[in-house]
């Protein structure tokens, strides 16, 4: 009996000996033939006492190598990439040899930088490399790293931890995270690990003089855009991992942030990949690079402009996320009941929400009515291209039958949701919250519900979404432009037909030339504090021509409601003037003489040459603007909410303004533009005016938001 309780206790000794944590046991199991090189890494640091820390650090990032994996993968036919690269590392180290931070773009340099740029770029171009190509699939990469790439990146990581002064002071925990994992966002392709990033950039980061953030920054910025314009025209636009940073035409935010993130990981700077999923009043989402120094301060790189330190823009985001290599405990996928739905982004467990790094936030607790067996409930936010999108999670307290949310901005509209299956489902009333007092000692929650539901009424629009202040600001500079006329080409007979004396409203209006004669050459002369001529459209009338001048109708004058119909139909047939593009042909495309008001001509002077003299009774103009008012001859749609967004009517427009009749009242509502455009924003309507969201109701204050030294 004893022999066999021997033999079970060795075997029990043995299996403990070589069993590794159950996530990376289950990470291994994933593998496949792949598991062998992973457990060489693990061998490899857990036979020596000394290594025990790299060991956990092993363990930590094949644990959760499971949660990671990339859509595509690049196959580079030759060394040819690598060997230019080579060289023009070489060459750019030998020009930038001895030059301070404070000669950088100083004009010397920028002429020799661009000389060796230029001769580098005929260089290659004679014999450049080969196109890499992409194989697009799903690879794990529990199957696809080897022992040699996570042992030498572990290395670089571990010494970098230990002599970068920005990284040294990093909790084991902060590590992980920040300096430790290969990979910044799952997904993208990635092709070099901490050691060979650190070989490639840390010799040009070393050279900043001062050691910040910022000239660290800028010393990787010039490295990047360097080697970039020594290579030659490349036609690639697919993800290449990090040589996007040199090749192809591929760039959006997040290979930017995922680039440099590597980069900066590697040389010893903790950085991190943070992402918004939404804006309040734009649509699309970011992402960009967070870094942290030894005393807690953090730095953006990337960052979409969110504010100002007076005024908070309108594109701010309502919430934030962070990449993390780990999973995450109290990550929705890791909170979610058995065959729960998740929102797309959510559906990982490497998530972690850090908006109350960005914003003052505070705890809502709301009310469930009906028994749920979700874990899980959303507060969605406003999104033009899809109605709602998610802004936070909360959890769902079922004994109670509440939901508690632990990130709520203050000054957002929110609208809560449960997912069932594909179905995003409200269970209360959209609401916001806001602080009676700038200390944000109290935290009021305001429904925003109808107070009668069954009321219903008319509806007078003009707009989709708001004006735009800086666009205001830019009409308000053309006070003190003029309209000229002239019989010679140089002016120099010129009178003045008029002056704009008051700011411009943001769509057509009409000024009357003070002088009504006959003249050759007409233009517009932008202000001397503003020569800009900021004109998105511009017509200048007469009533006097012959069918051989072939003028096109005027623009009509805005219509705003119905009582202003009749105006347009007495007015005299107008036709504005032609340019004479046969000795100017630059006119024939100019932003000022196109009907699209959205792009403004920014010369000081708008000239129009006639092929005759003729007489102008009328001048039209427009500043440049986004064209958010109601456009004639584009089709709308008005939708307002009623436990989801309803459809109200379609209307084509014939004037400047919409009328719907027979609308629930009180609502939240959306006018879509189905014909052209993509800003659309929510707006209330009360005593016959439309309130939009975030500038008539719910307007963000500056204390609301925490303020960061940013870096682009």
């Amino acid at each position: 009996m004893k022999p066999i309780l021997y033999t079970i206790l060795i075997c029990t000794s043995i299996l403990a000996c070589t069993r590794y944590p159950a996530g990376v046991e289950e990470t291994l199991s994933q593998a496949g033939r792949n598991r062998g090189e992973l457990k060489k890494v693990l061998r490899h640091y857990r036979e020596h006492p000394e290594d025990s820390l790299k060991y956990q650090a092993a363990c930590f990032l094949i644990d959760n190598m499971k949660w990671h994996l990339s859509t595509e993968r690049t196959v580079f036919p030759d060394s040819s990439l690598f060997e230019w690269y080579t060289r023009f590392d070489s060459l750019y180290t030998n020009m930038m040899l001895r030059i301070p931070d404070s000669t950088l773009y100083s004009e010397r340099n920028r002429e020799r930088y661009w000389q060796f740029s230029y001769a580098a770029r005929q260089v290659a171009s004679v014999f450049p490399p080969d196109t890499p190509t992409i194989v697009k699939g799903t690879f794990p990469d529990p199957q696809n790293i080897s022992s040699a790439f996570l042992i030498s990146h572990i290395e670089n990581a571990f010494h970098t931890w230990h002599t970068s002064p920005y990284a040294s002071y990093l909790t084991f925990g902060q590590f992980k995270e920040m300096i430790l994992p290969y990979r910044a966002v799952t997904g993208y392709p990635f092709y070099e690990n901490g050691q060979r990033l650190s070989d490639m950039f840390g010799k040009h980061l070393a050279k900043s003089d001062e050691k910040t953030y910022a000239k660290i920054i800028t010393r990787y910025n010039l490295y990047k855009n360097g080697i970039r314009q020594m290579f030659p025209n490349y036609q690639q636009t697919q993800h290449v991992g990090t040589y996007d940073m040199f090749i192809g035409q591929h760039h959006d935010c997040i290979s930017i942030a995922d680039n440099f993130c590597h980069v900066f990981r590697a040389y010893g700077i903790p950085t991190v990949v943070d992402c918004n999923l939404s804006y309040r009043e734009r649509s699309g989402r970011h992402f960009h690079c967070t870094l942290l120094d030894s005393t807690g301060k953090r730095f953006k790189y990337n960052q979409t402009m969110n504010y100002t330190a007076s005024t908070p823009s309108t594109s701010a985001s309502p919430s934030f996320f962070r990449n993390t290599f780990g999973a995450q405990a109290d990550s929705p996928f890791m909170l979610k009941a058995e065959g729960e739905t998740l929102p797309d982004y959510f559906d990982t467990p490497c998530i972690r929400e850090v908006t109350n790094e960005n914003y003052r936030v505070a705890p809502v607790q709301l009310p469930i009515e009906k028994e749920l067996s979700n874990n899980l409930v959303y507060l969605y936010t406003f999104n033009v291209s899809q109605g709602l999108i998610p802004a936070t999670w909360g959890t769902v307290d079922h004994q109670h039958r509440k939901a508690w949310f632990k990130n709520v901005v203050y000054n957002v509209l929110y609208f809560p949701v449960y997912l069932k299956g594909d179905s995003i489902i409200p269970f209360a009333s959209p609401f916001y919250i806001t602080s009676p007092d700038t200390l944000y000692t109290s935290t009021t929650l305001v429904p925003v519900s109808p107070e009668q539901p069954g009321k219903r009424g008319q509806l007078l629009l003009q707009r989709k979404y708001p004006e735009k202040a800086y666009l205001k600001y830019r009409a308000s500079l053309m006070v003190g432009g003029r309209f000229e006329a002239a019989n010679r080409e140089d002016f120099k007979d010129s009178v003045l037909l008029g002056t704009i004396k008051t700011t411009p409203i943001l769509n057509l209006q009409e000024l009357t030339p003070e002088i009504c004669r006959p003249f050759r050459y007409y233009r517009y002369v932008a202000p001397d504090s503003f020569p800009t001529s900021n004109m998105g459209l511009l017509e200048f009338l007469t009533d006097e021509y012959t069918p051989e001048d072939s003028l096109q109708p005027a623009t009509a004058l805005p219509v705003y409601s119905p009582g202003e119909i009749n105006r347009n139909g007495s007015e005299k047939r107008y036709c504005k003037l032609q340019a004479d593009t046969s000795k100017y042909s630059y006119l024939r495309y100019y932003s000022a003489y196109n009907p699209n008001m959205q792009y403004s001509s920014y010369g000081k002077i708008d000239l129009m040459p006639l092929k005759r003299s003729m007489k102008v009774k009328k001048i039209r103009y427009a500043p440049a603007n986004a064209e958010n008012h109601i456009v004639v001859g584009h089709s709308y749609q008005l939708m307002y909410w009623d436990n989801g967004w309803k459809n109200a009517g379609t209307r084509l427009a014939r004037y400047n303004f919409l009328q719907f009749d027979n609308v629930p009242l009180d609502r939240i509502y959306w006018l879509r533009d189905l014909t052209a455009g993509k800003e659309e924003h929510p707006f209330l309507y009360k005593d016959g005016k439309q309130l939009f969201i975030y500038h008539d109701t719910i307007v963000p204050r500056a204390a609301e938001f925490y303020h960061f030294e940013s870096h682009f």
